[in-house]
């Protein structure tokens, strides 16, 4: 809302009928209250759908401006195949698991207008901790090609479990590591996420994400902002 300056747009939320999709359907109706706006409408795209003709072309009858797409594995796939082949023009605003690689390879310019969200970096962001990951991980293996964002998430869960290790020192057990976890207050990552912090009441580690756009080509995403909090937090 603030970036694009979006006046009453027609929004509608496609999401899978299972926890993971009920769950970002309740928070983001409860969030577009804050904006004084609610759904022009949603669609159901399963987990498992590999075929999604019927729910795009009434997506297309209904013009939105935009889909927040809330999907992952076969549903979003199936979603921008068909896309593509029912030329529905709605602006995609995707989920964490939209922004995978994978997804590009899978359905190629079909996600070229889609903007998406990441707390996690890609391996060709311009951050001094990814230029770190690149420089150690070459170091040991010369001929790494570019790695997808798996690499960088395990890269970071080590990151932060060598630092709680570490904190919780040589009288190291299951309590007192995540006593030593607890302890973390915008610990940085050198910019491959936000700062993680944690506490005795909120083991979340951040909220922190980047808009990220498609590159087609190079099959990954190109940062479009910083990191950010979200507007409104629950």
């Amino acid at each position: 809302m603030k970036d694009i300056k979006a006046k009453k747009p027609k929004i509608v939320m496609v999401y899978p009928d299972v926890e993971f999709g009920k769950n970002g359907y309740k928070a983001t109706k409860e969030y577009l209250k804050n904006y004084n706006l609610e759904f022009y409408a949603t669609s159901i795209i399963n987990l498992t759908d590999i075929d999604a003709t019927s729910q795009v072309l009434t997506l297309k009858k209904l013009d939105p401006d935009y889909i927040i797409l809330h999907d992952a594995v076969a549903g979003l796939i199936s979603f921008y195949k068909a896309a593509k082949q029912y030329n529905l023009r709605a602006k995609v605003l995707g989920s964490f698991y939209v922004s995978d690689e994978d997804n590009i390879k899978s359905t190629g310019d079909a996600m070229k207008d889609t903007v998406a969200i990441s707390p996690i970096g890609y391996w060709g962001d311009d951050t001094p901790g990814m230029a770190e990951m690149r420089k150690i991980t070459r170091k040991y293996h010369p001929q790494t090609k570019p790695m997808i964002r798996s690499y960088t998430q395990g890269w970071i869960t080590s990151m932060i479990c060598a630092e709680g290790l570490k904190r919780a020192g040589k009288n190291l057990n299951p309590d007192t590591l995540v006593e030593a976890y607890e302890t973390f207050n915008n610990f940085s990552t050198g910019g491959i996420s936000g700062p993680v912090s944690y506490s005795k009441t909120n083991h979340k580690g951040g909220t922190i994400n980047k808009l990220y756009k498609v590159d087609v080509k190079n099959q990954t995403f190109i940062p479009i902002t910083d990191f950010r909090e979200p507007a409104f937090k629950d």
